[in-house]
């Protein structure tokens, strides 16, 4: 079994709704303010849920569903993982620009859990595994 996997399978127009609805639940709290969430890709097998600096969006792929690997990151819910894209947001809307080369974008992955971490819809469950997800990050 791998230890980090995400979902690949697309997601279905139920789950795809869900997500939007996650998404809105989110932004009501975001310093932020509301932000679009692009699902465009979502239903694609092997997509990516990423934040855009370009567009300022998060593009919902089918990797915001949680996998079967054993890490932090594969349990992640998909609240979790829609926290942490949010937290990319945020962070982007006071100015932080986000490195793409190794080892500055684990960081900048590991800041953006914490960051999420701290967002008061999450439940425990899902404040736990951020931090995990954090932590390892920076190992």
């Amino acid at each position: 079994m791998l230890l980090a996997a995400r979902n690949q399978i697309g997601l279905t127009p139920r789950e795809i709704e869900y997500c939007v609805e996650a998404w809105s639940y989110l932004c009501e709290e975001s310093d932020a303010g509301p932000r679009e969430l692009e699902t465009s890709e979502a239903s694609r097998h092997s997509t990516e849920t990423y934040f855009s600096e370009v567009d300022g969006k998060v593009h919902l792929g089918a990797d915001v569903k949680p996998g079967r690997g054993i890490e932090a990151n594969a349990r992640l819910s998909i609240v979790a993982c829609l926290a942490h894209e949010l937290a990319h947001a945020e962070r982007f809307g006071i100015g932080f620009r986000r490195p793409t080369k190794l080892p500055d974008k684990l960081l900048d992955k590991a800041e953006a859990s914490l960051h999420a971490s701290f967002v008061g819809r999450l439940g425990s469950r899902d404040r736990e595994d951020l931090i995990e997800d954090a932590r390892d990050r920076l190992n």
